[in-house]
């Protein structure tokens, strides 16, 4: 029985590790000098049907307060070096 609690505890502490090393991540790996700019993520956006009102970057990670094609906001995380929707909150 304890060697079994002792591989679940093992099984939780490093599933746990490798989602914070991932959320402390951002949303790219590459490295600053191959970002986008703002404004090209804006035009990435616009392309994809999105009226943008703001774009910044931080903690690795682009983030935009646009409408979509139905004129519904959200809030769009980018992946910085491509301009990909990483995650996106209604």
């Amino acid at each position: 029985m304890p060697t079994i609690f002792l591989a679940a505890l093992i099984s939780l502490l490093a599933a746990s590790s490798v989602a914070y090393a991932k959320d402390d991540e951002g949303c790219t790996r590459a490295p600053k000098e191959q970002w986008l700019s703002i404004e090209q993520l804006k035009a990435k956006l616009t392309d994809k049907g999105f009226t943008v009102s703001k774009v910044e970057i931080e903690d690795g990670c682009a983030e935009a307060d646009a409408k979509d094609k139905d004129g519904k906001e959200t809030e769009l995380h980018l992946d910085p070096a491509t301009g990909n929707v990483v995650e996106k909150d209604d």
